[in-house]
C-alpha cells in the first residue's frame, strides 16, 4: 500500500469528519442521505448497506439517527408490511446540500492544479478501481482466486 494514499485517506476522514461533525452528523449519516438524494424512490435498509458497502447495523443506527432528526422519513412497503422504505426529507434534501458544499470544497482542495482531463483521468481510474474491489468483496474473483 503506497504511504501517500494513507496519508491521502486519513487526511480526507478527518476534514470529512470535522466539517460533518459541525452538522452533527456521522460520515455514514451522509453516505446515506448521498445514496437518497440520487434515487427517485424510496430504498429498503438492506439495498442501503448494499450500495454504501457498509454492515446492516451500522445502516440501521444511521437510518434511526436521520429518522429522529427528521431527514428521512421510513415508510411501509406496499409490497411487504413488515418492509419499511427510506426515503430523503425535505430537511435531509437541504442537508444533502450541504454535505454537497462540503465536497465541493475538499474536491477544491484536493485536485488544485489539476487540469479537468488529468481530474477526468483520476476519477475514471478510481471508479474503475472501486468496482474491483467492490465485485471482489462481494464474493468475485481475481485472478482465478475466490475472494474471502
Amino acid at each position: 500500500m503506497s504511504d501517500r494514499i494513507e496519508v491521502l485517506r486519513r487526511i480526507e476522514r478527518q476534514y470529512l469528519r470535522d466539517q460533518l461533525g459541525e452538522l452533527e452528523l456521522q460520515m455514514v449519516d451522509a453516505y446515506v442521505l448521498r445514496l437518497l438524494a440520487r434515487q427517485t424512490d424510496a430504498l429498503r435498509q438492506e439495498d442501503i448497506a448494499q450500495w454504501i458497502v457498509l454492515d446492516k447495523g451500522s445502516v440501521a443506527r444511521s437510518v434511526a439517527r436521520l429518522e429522529k432528526r427528521g431527514l428521512i422519513a421510513r415508510t411501509v412497503s406496499d409490497q411487504c408490511r413488515r418492509e419499511k422504505r427510506v426515503a430523503l426529507t425535505t430537511a435531509g434534501a437541504d442537508a444533502n446540500a450541504r454535505i454537497s458544499r462540503i465536497l465541493d470544497t475538499w474536491n477544491a482542495i484536493r485536485y488544485q492544479g489539476f487540469t479537468e482531463d488529468e481530474r477526468f483521468l483520476y476519477e475514471s481510474f478510481l471508479e474503475r478501481i472501486t468496482e474491483n474491489v467492490t465485485q471482489y468483496r462481494q464474493g468475485g474473483t481475481h485472478n482465478g482466486q475466490k475472494s474471502h
